[in-house]
């Protein structure tokens, strides 16, 4: 992410409160990518397709719950392979063999196209032979599709061609709510159909990209597989954090007095699943101001230290770079800090409309407060983790997701135990728990840096 967030960096020479403005802008929409907008799209579909199902309403219909569904497995079976291939791919940049990637990403993708299909099939056979054939093939595609499409967002993300990457999601997303208007006479089939066209433009836009950027001299290959480029610790921490994200949804699902059948076998709780959505909206600005502050400022930094490190300088001289580090960790901190709690503030005024608006009832505001406040929280956990990654601290990256995901576990079975007053509490304090052990431990490693960097390497 650092090509391109120095890239975003140049457009902030711009001093006008316009330049400023269209800088974040970018940042937001790349740095949340079709997370935020998927969402978006979701929901506008949703709005189309209230019309063709009734009274069973918005947060209800089948199509809706079938892509939340889909969204939720399909990133936690993606995040498999998605840390492995980033560590690979980064690996190889730094070792000047970008000939490697490409036939490598096109092994990745078939890896991801066998494993999501051979699993779509098993749950298929085995919880939804009672649905129609139709859907459940539009399911199955539509879930390799989307794990496919979450391996090449992290591909592209760290490209400097932010104009067309940002063109690519939005027209992908765009497609999608038009072709639902057109499709959705054919009601869950033919959203479930716009669903997978949208989605298979963007793959194929993001592919495209991806082929004018590498060069190689073969088509196929699994380097990325082997025990001396695998780092089996990043399968468990992607693994990990994914379920620690959705976990507290699942539970929701399954829990029959906060859920609701919708088609059989797939279950939804309106009562939770609408506020965490939306307060996820809220993120985009601080993932702008991590994308800018860690992703560049940061990076300077810690580029400067190792280069101090290599080069042979002095122990004075490499303090001081650490401490330049650290300041510029504590600024990134800060600004993340400052911009989602300003967005934080401002939704929490706007509250009680936007709730008015979707025509829900106001028992939802207070879950909403509560979501609005972890969703801010979680771009912190995000910041410290991928600092974290950078210093290569693995061991203490498993051990931040791993208490994530227990944390989330056990805290919301209490919630769901002690009632409606407590719900969202437990994510919230999962997140928050994590997160700032997450940055106990970053800050006790970075004032220990040099005796790190020299006398515990092998």
């Amino acid at each position: 992410m650092a090509g391109i967030g120095f890239e975003l960096k140049k457009m902030l020479k711009d001093d006008s409160w316009f330049g400023l403005l269209k800088t974040y802008a970018y940042a937001g929409a790349i740095s949340s990518g079709p997370w935020v907008l998927s969402i978006l799209g979701i929901m506008l579909v949703g709005m189309v397709s209230l019309s063709n199902k009734g009274e069973s309403g918005l947060w209800l219909s089948e199509f809706l719950v079938s892509v939340t569904w889909l969204m939720s497995f399909s990133l936690v079976l993606s995040s498999l392979l998605q840390l492995v291939f980033t560590r690979f791919m980064a690996d190889q940049l730094y070792l000047k063999n970008d000939h490697l990637i490409l036939p490598n990403f096109i092994g990745a993708l078939g890896l991801s196209t066998l494993v999501s299909g051979v699993i779509g099939i098993i749950c298929w056979l085995l919880f939804f032979r009672s649905l129609s054939i139709l859907y459940c093939i539009l399911m199955l595609m539509n879930f390799v599709l989307l794990c496919n499409v979450w391996l090449a967002v992290i591909f592209v993300a760290g490209m400097r061609r932010y104009k067309t990457i940002l063109m690519v999601f939005l027209i992908s997303y765009v497609s999608i709510v038009i072709l639902s208007m057109v499709l959705k006479s054919a009601g869950t089939a033919g959203l479930l159909s716009a669903l997978l066209i949208g989605h298979g433009i963007l793959l194929l836009s993001m592919l495209l990209m991806i082929f004018q950027e590498y060069t190689a001299d073969q088509i196929l290959s699994f380097d990325f597989l082997k025990r001396k480029n695998i780092f089996p610790v990043l399968i468990f921490i992607g693994l990990f954090f994914n379920m620690g994200v959705w976990v507290d949804k699942w539970m929701f699902w399954f829990t029959p007095s906060t859920s609701d059948d919708i088609n059989g076998v797939l279950r939804a709780s309106v009562i939770y699943d609408l506020p965490i959505f939306l307060a996820y909206l809220s993120i985009i600005p601080g993932m702008a101001s991590f994308l800018l502050r860690v992703e560049t400022d940061f990076v300077s930094t810690y580029q400067d230290y190792y280069s101090a490190v290599n080069d042979g300088a002095t122990l004075g001289q490499i303090e001081q770079k650490r401490v330049s580090m650290t300041e510029s960790i504590r600024k990134a901190y800060l600004e993340i800090i400052k911009v989602q709690g300003v967005t934080v503030l401002l939704f929490f005024i706007m509250a009680e409309d936007i709730i008015r608006w979707l025509d829900l009832s106001p028992l939802y505001v207070h879950l909403y407060y509560i979501d609005l406040l972890a969703t801010a929280i979680q771009v912190l956990f995000l910041a410290t983790l991928n600092i974290f990654f950078y210093f290569n601290f693995l061991k203490e990256a498993f051990w931040l997701t791993l208490g994530l995901f227990s944390l989330n576990t056990i805290l919301t079975a209490a919630s769901l135990i002690l009632g409606p007053a407590f719900y969202g509490y437990g994510f919230a304090l999962a997140i928050f728990i994590t997160t700032m052990i997450g940055m106990y431990v970053l800050s006790n490693k970075i004032n220990k840096l040099e005796y790190i960097t020299f006398m515990l390497q092998r």
